[in-house]
């Protein structure tokens, strides 16, 4: 029997730009992936997102899609997807589909920010 594992995001906004800052943490696969579009998607809608992943626990091509597809929206719109501090799992999956060029990674908030 498959464990399940928590998944969770929390969205806050930055005062000083009004960036939509997203905490993530736990498995982005495919039984949390349609959570986290369900996120990721309108705020970036709206402008800026910064997405701290240190606590990404497991990624698939599931979760690779959903981050790729923001980052791909957030271009489109001309404003900012950033990926703050992702774990070495995230990292991973990133750069074995040869996407981590593509995303724009940070090591901390303030510098995700600050842009």
């Amino acid at each position: 029997m498959a464990t399940v594992r928590p998944f969770d995001v929390r969205v806050e906004s930055d005062k000083s730009d009004g960036a939509a800052v997203v905490h993530v943490k736990g498995d982005i696969d495919l039984a949390s992936a349609d959570g986290l579009r369900e996120v990721l998607l309108p705020l970036v809608e709206r402008g800026a997102v910064v997405v701290d992943a240190a606590e990404v626990t497991f990624c698939d091509s599931a979760g690779l899609r959903v981050i790729l597809l923001a980052n791909h929206r957030a271009r489109e719109r001309r404003t900012a997807f950033r990926l703050v501090a992702p774990s070495e799992p995230l990292t991973r999956v990133l750069d074995l589909a040869g996407a981590l060029p593509l995303v724009d990674v940070f090591p901390d908030a303030r510098s995700a920010l600050q842009g």
